[in-house]
């Protein structure tokens, strides 16, 4: 039922204009006959097409934030797609960049067509395509003016008027459009709207002043008045830069062809980087919209303790991060010549680089937080690390030898093929029978329970400790039998990961989680993760010999020089698990094998074969330089570990939102210079608790009361150091918001219609986002149910603009999200109905049809013969209601639904009043059928439309 004084709260849709222009004129070249798709050019001389964002005639506001750069205009080509029937119109903007294109019925008929792609008619189905984004007009209208083919059916002219809604993300709702091929009518021209620049980048210290002045132009044949000018935020809740009175000089001025004005953005620089979109308006059909991109920034911190590990062709770079990570990453530069020449760059989260190019140079290292924003200078400074290294040699005994010695004699351990656990303290081993579990100092073995064996295909082939104190290891003693398993040191969690045939050689992936393991049938290397089995290749990693992976998740890869010859040169390269990043080691040349990092990732140590069974322990820098030999002993090392005490403390911090709801969850970042980043252990505490719990990487609280809470975090590594405690608070709002719409006119006299609504929230977090739903009543059917269009849901405006369909009747709801992601309930619904036009009803004799802006859709209809009726048939409802023209020399009317009379309505009013609502009685029941309203007399009647209520 239709609701007198009902108001709807609309959501702002972002408006987009299309402005099409295109056709072959005479001579155009004709596609082969019977061809599924041809495409002809046509674009003449005067062809335009313009598509972009459009605001007309909601005035421009903050709140297009999701404005896109534009618009795109340029000559169109029109592709015609005779299988599909379509023809695709494309635009690409050579001036500005971006790419455009609309798909329409071909061939295409005259007339004016309601765009809905479920309509019975193929011209209401229409696509708008921009950039990689794509949809379907929902709502609008196409009018056809010409439509012109080929004899082969290409496009020989095509000229037409789009308005529409067509939701693109980014994009919101396309409308306008002019369509001029060999129309020879001067009224119809395309004004094209330009800026210079088109998109602003810039930054400053923060604190600066900046302004940047705009140029805007037209470009097309038609005068460009200028409307009004917005700057609004794509990333915040406000924009920063501003357009004072004074700098606007566009804003009423009508630009003709190649004319032009400016608009000045001032601000003073955050210490933030700004996204926003300065908006010029007018009647071009397409807003003008300016990207802004501005990077604010206070001073930022250095990294520190730089050191530069040079090899041959390139140099590896290693740093501790500043307090506040960067947010860009890193730069390096070559400063030799005392000029500034960027060589490498390395994310925020790198604590190492490679840089390319040969020494002696000097390189200075700065922490970016944007374009703009550097840190001063950061200088190279050696390292050292004291540690030992532990072999087998070929008949499985273990020797370890010192490292910060110039020589060290090799010290026999009473172990086989160890591997060091993430504290530092046990060594686990296959001992062919079991897995066993000793301790560095005292080597005293247990057995891990379970993994015992009892045939070839269960004996513990290889053992190594996981970065989170778990143990993998592989059993078969036959490769055609290997298996993965998992087991913890008290024989807990003991499964079966993956059947793993002709596979060797276990390695930890330093996050946990991963093994990496030599595919010998396939020749590659593979990560197995251990939660599923599931195998990922290694890229570029066949005819390895050997492997390993460091701390840091670096993979070292050993080749021989001649596959074919067992002794000879070694080639050794470093690169990321996922195949990118290769460099190669500068080893001294010759049969160097074994090659493994230590637990800091800044030295490698290496046995240099000279015979089948003879090689000296050597080690050197992280990039290979500096080899120096440990110890003189020849043996054959095998399987070289590190065994190095814990020098580092962990860091921690924690990231919270500024507001949550009863349920939070936070994010718990903790990091270590020399240890795994899956071995740290993370603790946290809330508010006032005194006893700490582990937590991951990610906490959830939930059931908070509201108010400020506060959770503390610290890291611990594998040897027990701790880091300094991180805390952050932020507000619980346990309140979820309110929204009430906004009742609109029950039945609408004008078009479009614009919903608007009020909204609290006492929570302390602040309103965020509304969304907004529907219920449609066709004439010919009652309310479906709710509507939920993605383009209504999350907006930030408290308008929106809607599109209704003539007979059709609409009621609305919105509701409300905070800042902490609470939802308020759905408002009270409001509805509101858009009228028939009189052009919708069948006119019988007497009736003379006009056409005047002052009547609803611009037409009506007129008689003063008696008896004459106006009839619409298949209509559902309760009550009608008449728009029609009241004047003192009025007559009356009769209406009949149904083949039942509802009422007389008199006409009569002392002065002429247009667009008047005259609403008959509420039907005791619901009726459809044929809607007749017939003229009582032969005095004038002036019919502007009908409206059905439900």
């Amino acid at each position: 039922m239709l609701e007198q004084g009902c108001v709807v709260r609309v959501t702002r849709t972002v408006a987009a204009g299309v402005v099409l222009a295109l056709g072959v004129l005479g001579g155009a070249a004709a596609a082969a006959p019977g061809a599924n798709a041809s495409a002809a050019d046509a674009s003449g001389a005067g062809d335009i097409a313009l598509i972009g964002d459009h605001d007309n005639p909601a005035p421009l506001s903050s709140g297009y934030k999701y404005f896109s750069a534009g618009p795109v205009a340029g000559a169109p080509t029109a592709r015609v797609d005779a299988a599909d029937a379509t023809v695709t119109v494309s635009v690409t903007d050579t001036s500005h960049g971006g790419t455009a294109s609309i798909t329409m019925a071909w061939p295409a008929r005259p007339g004016t067509w309601s765009l809905d792609f479920t309509g019975p008619d193929p011209e209401q189905t229409m696509k708008l395509t921009r950039g990689s984004a794509g949809c379907t007009f929902t709502a609008g209208s196409l009018t056809i003016y010409r439509a012109d083919a080929t004899a082969t059916g290409d496009v020989a002219a095509l000229s037409a008027d789009v308005d529409g809604s067509c939701s693109i993300s980014g994009g919101g709702t396309y409308s306008g459009a002019r369509i001029r091929i060999a129309d020879p009518d001067p009224t119809r021209l395309v004004a094209i709207p330009r800026a210079t620049p088109a998109s602003i980048s810039t930054g400053a210290l923060a604190g600066t002043p900046v302004a940047q002045d705009v140029t805007v132009g037209n470009t097309g044949s038609k005068p460009w008045k200028v409307g009004a000018v917005a700057v609004a935020s794509t990333n915040s809740w406000s924009p920063r830069f501003k357009v004072a009175a004074e700098a606007n000089h566009c804003t009423g001025v009508t630009l003709a062809t190649g004319e032009t004005c400016t608009v000045q953005v001032s601000m003073t620089a955050p210490a933030y980087l700004v996204t926003e979109n300065l908006m010029v308006g007018g009647d071009a059909g397409a807003t003008l919209v300016v990207p802004l991109r501005f990077e604010g920034y206070n001073p930022v911190e250095p990294p520190s303790s730089l050191t530069a590990q040079q090899g041959r062709a390139s140099a590896t770079l290693s740093w501790q991060p500043p307090s506040v990570l960067p947010r860009v990453g890193y730069r390096v530069y070559d400063t030799t010549s005392g000029a500034r020449t960027l060589v490498a760059s390395a994310a925020a989260s790198a604590t190492s680089v490679n840089v390319p190019g040969a020494g002696p140079r000097t390189l200075a290292l700065v922490a970016a937080n944007g374009t703009f924003a550097e840190s001063t200078d950061v200088t190279v400074s050696p390292a050292k690390v004291d540690s030992e290294v532990v072999g087998n040699d070929w008949y499985g005994a273990s020797q370890s030898v010192v490292t910060d010695a110039t020589t060290s004699q090799a010290r026999t351990l009473s172990l086989e093929r160890v591997d060091l656990d993430p504290s530092r303290t046990l060594w686990v081993t296959p001992a062919y029978s079991d897995v066993r579990v000793c301790p560095v100092a005292t080597e005293e073995c247990t057995t891990v329970p379970g993994t015992t064996s009892t045939s070839d295909a269960d004996t513990p082939y290889e053992a190594i400790w996981m970065p989170d104190g778990t143990i993998a290891f592989l059993r078969g003693w036959s490769s055609e039998l290997r298996a993965l398993w998992v087991v913890r040191r008290d024989g807990s969690g003991l499964r079966k990961v993956a059947s793993v045939p002709e596979r060797s050689q276990l390695a930890a992936v330093p996050t946990g989680g991963e093994v990496v393991l030599r595919n010998s049938r396939d020749d590659r290397l593979e990560r197995v993760r251990l939660s599923d089995g599931r195998t990922t290749v290694v890229p570029a990693t066949s005819w390895v010999d050997d492997f390993t992976v460091s701390t840091q998740g670096l993979l070292v890869l050993e080749r021989r020089a001649d596959p074919a010859a067992w002794l000879g040169d070694r080639v050794t390269t470093v690169m990321r698990l996922d195949g990118t990043g290769a460099r190669r080691l500068a080893l001294p040349a010759g049969d160097n094998r074994e090659v493994v990092f230590d637990p800091t990732g800044t030295k490698v140590a290496f046995a240099r074969y000279t015979d089948t069974y003879e090689a000296t322990l050597w080690v050197a820098r992280a990039d290979g330089s500096a080899a120096r030999e440990l110890s003189p002993a020849s043996t054959g090392w095998r399987d070289l570990k590190w065994s190095t005490e814990d020098v580092s403390t962990p860091g921690v911090s924690v990231t919270v939102p500024a507001f949550t709801t009863r349920t939070a969850t936070l994010s718990v970042s903790a990091t270590d210079a020399d240890d795994a980043s899956g071995s740290l252990r993370r603790q946290c505490r809330l508010d006032a608790a005194a006893a700490w719990a582990d937590c991951g990487s990610t906490v959830t609280y939930s059931g908070l009361a509201a108010g400020s809470h506060r959770v503390t975090a610290r890291s611990i590594d594998p040897a027990g150091r701790v880091s300094t405690e991180a805390n952050r608070s932020w507000l619980v709002d346990a309140s979820a918001p309110t929204a009430s719409l906004a009742a609109p006119a029950s039945v609408q006299t004008t078009v479009p219609t614009t919903l608007s609504w009020t909204a609290a929230d006492t929570g302390g977090s602040g309103l965020a986002t509304y969304d907004v739903r529907a219920r449609v009543a066709t004439r010919s059917a009652g309310f479906g149910a709710y509507q939920y269009p993605a383009a209504w849901q999350g907006l930030t405006a408290r308008t929106m603009r809607v599109t209704l369909t003539r007979g059709s009747q609409y009621c609305y709801s919105v509701r409300s999200h905070d800042k902490a992601g609470n939802v308020g309930a759905w408002s009270a619904e409001r509805c509101t109905a858009l009228p028939l036009d009189d052009r919708d009803l069948a006119a019988g004799r007497g009736w003379t049809l006009g056409s005047s802006p002052s009547y609803l859709f611009g037409t009506y209809s007129r008689t003063t013969t008696f008896g004459a009726q106006l009839s619409v048939g298949g209509v559902r409802g309760r009550r009608l209601v008449v728009v029609a023209t009241t004047c003192s020399t009025c007559g009356s009317i009769d209406v009949y639904h149904a083949g039942v009379k509802l009422g007389r309505v008199s006409l009569y009013s002392a002065t002429t009043r247009t667009r008047q609502v005259l609403w008959l009685p509420l039907e005791p029941v619901t009726r459809y059928g044929t809607v007749v309203v017939r003229s009582a007399g032969t005095k004038q009647v002036v019919v502007d439309g009908v409206a059905v209520g439900h």
